[in-house]
């Protein structure tokens, strides 16, 4: 089987084994297959930063967690978490609580951290403190 998507639009053939002679013809004729759709292809575009419908919180990147620990009654908590693939195609990211820095807060220091893409909560508190020019939650 071979396909190809670009800009949602999708290609697929299957290659069947016995209809070509075995295996080997098969993926020959599949990998030139694949090499013909991929010249006549436009190239890949990124969606990175693209907002899309399935966004609930109005930033890229930035959603609400749910934890909860089903051993305790009302054991939940919730917070915003920045996530963003990294230039080596490692997922990364970031969550900050309600509870410790208040909704605002951390709305503010998940939508920083996602824009600069920073894992590191001391560094984002950092910036966030430079941001406000005031001391920032603790």
């Amino acid at each position: 089987m071979v396909r190809l998507t670009r800009q949602g639009n999708r290609q697929q053939r299957f290659f069947n084994d016995k209809a070509l002679g075995g295996k080997a013809k098969a993926l020959k004729a599949a990998q030139a297959q694949y090499d013909q759709w991929l010249a006549a292809a436009p190239p890949i575009t990124s969606t990175k930063g693209i907002r899309t419908q399935r966004n609930s919180t109005g930033k890229v990147g930035v959603h609400v967690v749910r934890n909860r620990d089903d051993r305790w009654r009302n054991a939940e908590s919730f917070g915003y978490c920045a996530s963003w693939v990294d230039g080596k195609g490692k997922r990364r990211k970031i969550s900050f609580a309600w509870k410790r820095y208040g909704k605002k807060t951390a709305w503010n220091l998940a939508s920083l951290a996602r824009e600069h893409e920073i894992a590191d909560r001391d560094q984002v508190l950092e910036l966030y403190e430079k941001q406000t020019k005031k001391k920032g939650p603790r």
